[in-house]
């Protein structure tokens, strides 16, 4: 199999047919995705500000949802601060707690912008943004945005929208929260991007919740939103305060009776999955290497069943009610049928259930799909005579969705509280094939989302997920391995000077001090991590030269010199060369070489186009029963090899805190920011001695921050007060 050349993702289209021809820069009559849009009709937006004072300079930024702000707070019986705040905010929880006026949306038709952005709340807001346009009527020829604002402000007209109207009545009149959801998904698909922020992941679970009771979403606006500035910067600072002490206090004892309930499942599915999923599977896949159609009993193909069924049709093979070591297994696998001609083929696990006394495991889809360069035609004779040629696959994609309930513990007990581990993956991947054998040698994602639950009949949950984009995923090859053999200069050195004798390998650095007073060796053991093992030797040494000798510290040594192995990052394992070890001096300064015995399969390096140019999303939500869910969110987009920006999102009921920085392999560099859900932000830049600090609002100061000499920040406020933290 080779892979084809393969090209960027499409750009979004379908704002409908070109009104000015002079904007149709690619002159095809469309309105495409980064072209401008000059509708025939007046489309104008608004963003409200609370509390604006005289010479206040103001940045915000003119969205949909500004504008949908906008109206909510013109709808209020009176148009004051208090509405146009509690109207910003509620706007803002629609969106998983995005900052609608704070947020700047990234032009996501700039394929560099795109690319190389490190804020990915930016590009969710930008998707958000665009789904607007995406769910506009362009039956008319352009897309009718006056229209989609208008619906837009009557879905959320009591400050709730509907979770999914689907099929009902409001469908063609309303807009729905999983109509925004699908939209943004799709300007996401558009742009070969996934959403990393879990806010996407945040609203489904939002939708699924309101579907189960009244079928609407009510955001509730900030807490302090309608509060004065001060009061909203002394309320973010008493928030910071309460993040590690409250919080995590009342969080302590639940959390850990869940952990212990979910660690005591989780043995029991370790145990599962090697005592009862990998045999069923395995004997699946040997029934697939043996199944020849003649019979379509599984006890006839002798592969560990002793019951149950299997069939064939036009789409693939179904195994009914088999039944191994006491395990039932149904299955559906989907193949193309035999003849078959087209550019995209999907294979996989339609769907299937393995089930005994001790779990229920599904599997709802495990589909793998295959884009190609040119239509391939399936002919399933020439496959198994190994004579069929190989398919142009561009990019290979896979989505499964499973899940597996745990009825009893390791030892075979019934848990108190069944645990459901739920999870599901989807990637896009470029395959990599050798030129030569045909054979797979890598693939790289482009995009790669990962979700997962777990959950006790007991009310508790945790759920995780973690998305990736890779904006190189299309050219990236591993930079490979050196050949066995190798030589690396100098891999272990020695030298003298005064008193002290050192060693150095790619491990570790050896200090040895000798004490002209009592004759002792003391001796510095510093590994690469930063590990410090100290110790001393009492004995009569009369120099250092001598203590080497005779030492502990010639046998760390005569263990490199004779066969002993030093690891070398992205290199492998080396060995001193054993010929020069032979006549090593250590009662002079040397150096001996290594060869390269076991090497290192890398990936990346640090030379241009060697290393991924990933952005990537972790997200974990914890629900204990009787107490509100709180949430973590971590981004981080590598600009170098060794360096990235990230953030960091915790909330916790109406609470939010994001915290955003930029550092390379070893430091934090540049300024720390920390931001809540009112907008309030906390700017940190340290020095060598100090640390200095602003809070403002609305770009304007309303609080500077010091380091004191006992380790706390002074925080004082424009009305002359202050607090520490």
């Amino acid at each position: 199999m080779r892979r084809a050349s393969s090209s960027p993702p499409a750009t979004p289209t379908g704002c409908g047919t070109t009104i000015d021809p002079t904007t149709d820069t690619n002159s095809n009559g469309t309105i495409d995705f980064g072209e401008w849009y000059k509708p025939s009709k007046l489309t104008s937006m608004t963003a409200l500000v609370p509390q604006a004072a005289q010479n206040d300079t103001i940045s915000v930024n003119i969205t949909p949802y500004t504008e949908l702000a906008a109206r909510r707070a013109k709808a209020a019986a009176t148009l004051d601060a208090a509405a146009i705040a509690s109207a910003n905010s509620e706007v803002s929880n629609l969106l998983g707690g995005i900052d609608i006026l704070n947020t700047k949306p990234l032009d996501i038709t700039d394929p560099s912008v795109v690319n190389d952005s490190p804020d990915a709340t930016q590009m969710t807001y930008a998707a958000m943004t665009a789904a607007v346009a995406v769910l506009a009527d362009s039956s008319g020829g352009e897309s009718d945005i006056d229209s989609a604002l208008n619906m837009l402000s009557t879905s959320f007209t009591d400050g709730k929208i509907l979770a999914d109207d689907a099929g009902s009545a409001n469908d063609a009149s309303t807009y729905s929260l999983q109509e925004i959801i699908d939209a943004t998904n799709s300007a996401y698909t558009e742009i070969g991007k996934t959403d990393l922020t879990g806010t996407l992941l945040t609203l489904q679970t939002e939708v699924g919740t309101a579907i189960s009771g009244d079928g609407y979403v009510d955001p509730a606006p900030s807490p302090s939103a309608g509060d004065t500035t001060l009061a909203k910067v002394k309320a973010f600072v008493t928030d910071l305060r309460t993040w590690g002490t409250v919080i995590g206090a009342e969080m302590q004892t639940k959390g850990d009776a869940f952990s212990n309930e979910a660690d005591m499942a989780g043995t029991a599915v370790d145990m599962t999955a090697s005592l009862i999923i990998d045999p069923a599977m395995q004997a699946i896949v040997n029934l697939m290497n043996v199944y020849d159609g003649s019979s379509t009993s599984l006890v006839y193909y002798n592969v560990g069943f002793s019951a149950g069924s299997i069939t064939e049709s036009s789409t693939g093979l179904t195994i009914s009610n088999g039944v191994i070591g006491g395990t039932t297994v149904n299955m559906a696998v989907t193949l193309p049928a035999d003849g078959t001609t087209a550019s995209t083929m999907s294979l996989g696990i339609a769907s299937a259930s393995i089930s005994n006394a001790t779990m229920d495991a599904s599997i709802n889809k495990g589909i793998i799909t295959l884009n190609l360069a040119t239509p391939y035609t399936i002919d399933y004779n020439a496959i198994a005579s190994g004579t069929a040629p190989d398919p142009d696959i561009t990019t290979a994609g896979f989505d499964m969705d499973a899940s597996l309930t745990q009825k009893k513990d390791a030892q075979g007990a019934n848990l108190a509280a069944a645990v459901t581990f739920a999870g599901k993956l989807q990637t896009t991947v470029y395959p990599l094939f050798d030129a030569t054998t045909g054979d797979l040698t890598w693939a790289t994602p482009s995009t790669l989302t990962l979700n997962g639950s777990v959950s006790s009949a007991s009310g508790h949950s945790l759920t995780g997920s973690f998305t990736a984009n890779i904006a190189n995923a299309s050219s990236f090859t591993p930079v490979g391995e050196l050949p066995a053999g190798t030589t690396k200069t100098d891999i272990l050195t020695w030298s003298y000077s005064g008193d002290t004798f050192t060693a150095i390998t790619p491990d570790l650095t050896m200090l040895f001090t000798w004490n002209s007073n009592d004759g002792s060796v003391t001796t510095t053991f510093t590994t690469n991590d930063g590990q410090i093992f100290t110790n001393t030797y009492y004995g009569n040494y009369t120099d250092i030269v001598n203590a080497v000798q005779n030492t502990y510290i010639y046998t760390s040594l005569y263990w490199y010199l004779n066969g002993g192995t030093m690891w070398v990052r992205n290199e492998g394992e080396y060995v001193v060369d054993p010929t020069a070890a032979a006549s090593a001096d250590l009662s002079q300064n040397g150096s001996l070489d290594g060869i390269l015995m076991y090497p290192d399969f890398v990936v990346e390096g640090s030379g241009a186009g060697e290393w991924l140019d990933a952005s990537i999303g972790v997200t974990t939500s914890l629900k204990l029963a009787g107490l509100p869910e709180a949430s973590l969110n971590i981004t981080a987009d590598r600009t170098g090899y060794e360096s990235a920006t990230a953030s960091a999102t915790i909330a916790y009921g109406t609470r939010k805190i994001e915290i955003s920085g930029s550092g390379d392999a070893t430091s934090v560099t540049g300024s720390l920011t920390i931001t809540n859900q009112d907008g309030v932000k906390l700017t940190i830049t340290p020095d060598t001695t100090n640390t200095y600090g602003e809070i403002k609002y609305n770009n304007n100061l309303y609080g500077k921050v010091e380091d004191m000499s006992n380790g706390l920040l002074k925080i004082t406020y424009s009305d002359g007060t202050f607090e520490t933290l």
